[in-house]
């Protein structure tokens, strides 16, 4: 015998449980079945006979037997239902554990993010790449392959070119995006004036 079961064992316990009761009392309204088509035989039987002493015993027990199996019919309707809320509980019940699960992993997740930390790795992967840099141009100045040909104006315009061509190519294209939706719009607009 055990004494301590899971919430699982529990469930399938009282879930065989209305089952075995549900089938219980289908077998008992069909053995009801019988007896009324018996008894309705009985009061035939009686009536034709003329015996109307048995007549009214046999409609007194149909009438009991009609009610029994009535009664026996809820039952079963009951039990079904019950069963059927049951497992629809369960289900909402199991939707909202699973949704606390997954909040408690996203809690997670967001508590294992440390920005700080990470912005820290950041800047000093920064660092790095400037001094990385710097020794790079040291070395190109030491092994004679400066940049000292083109001054430091030369730079500045031809940086100031790229960045003037690479501007009004981006404008351009901003341009033509915005010129495309514009057209789109008044087609729509009109479309919906027809």
């Amino acid at each position: 015998m055990n004494f301590f079961k899971s919430k699982e064992q529990k469930a399938a316990e009282a879930k065989l449980a209305v089952r075995r009761g549900i089938q219980d009392l289908k077998k008992c309204d069909r053995s009801l079945g019988k007896k009324k088509e018996e008894m309705l035989r009985h009061a035939q039987m009686a009536k034709q006979q003329g015996i109307s002493q048995q007549y009214q015993v046999a409609v007194n027990g149909l009438k009991m037997i009609m009610a029994h199996q009535k009664r026996a019919q809820a039952m079963i309707l009951q039990l079904q239902l019950t069963e059927s809320l049951r497992d629809l509980t369960s289900m909402g019940t199991g939707f909202v554990s699973l949704l606390g699960r997954v909040g408690k992993e996203v809690s997670q997740i967001a508590a294992s993010a440390n920005f700080a930390k990470n912005q820290l790795a950041f800047e000093q992967g920064m660092m790095a790449a400037e001094t990385a840099m710097g020794q790079l141009e040291d070395f190109l100045e030491d092994a004679g392959m400066s940049f000292g040909e083109l001054t430091e104006d030369d730079m500045d315009a031809e940086i100031e070119r790229m960045v003037d061509a690479s501007g009004a190519m981006q404008q351009d294209e901003m341009d033509a995006e915005i010129d495309e939706r514009i057209e789109a719009l008044e087609k729509k607009r009109d479309g919906l004036k027809e």
